[in-house]
């Protein structure tokens, strides 16, 4: 029901002009936990393997099909925006000598299509 009212919430008619530029979801991924996960590289690592990681993929994974929705699409002026990946970054330990290097592998890895070798089905078509 709530992705039903948000659908139509973007509908065009309802925009008044207002030009979509970027969307996204509030269901942030914590990296708290996630980031000790991170390898050297996205082969290298056991990110794809945690659980909660899974579900948050398969669950944007949704969002972006839902979006999309064929021909008609449920929020056509959402298909053409870009959609903003939602990470929790507060409670990651910047003491961490290698917090940085981590953070730029996930980003690095989650920006590539699985057949680039990532870890996201969000860029592939």
């Amino acid at each position: 029901v709530d992705f039903q009212r948000f659908g139509a919430s973007v509908h065009a008619d309802l925009l008044e002009g207002v030009s979509m530029v970027a969307w996204t979801v509030d269901i942030s991924l914590d990296l708290h936990e996630l980031l000790p996960l991170v390898g050297a590289d996205c082969e290298m690592t056991k990110m794809s393997e945690d659980e909660s990681f899974q579900r948050y993929m398969k669950l944007l994974d949704a969002v972006q099909r839902w979006v999309a929705g064929g021909s008609a699409g449920v929020a056509p002026a959402l298909a053409s925006a870009p959609f903003l990946v939602p990470l929790d970054i507060s409670r990651v330990p910047w003491t961490e000598p290698q917090a940085q290097r981590k953070l730029t592998v996930f980003l690095k890895c989650m920006s590539k299509s699985y057949m680039e070798g990532g870890w996201s089905s969000i860029f592939e078509d």
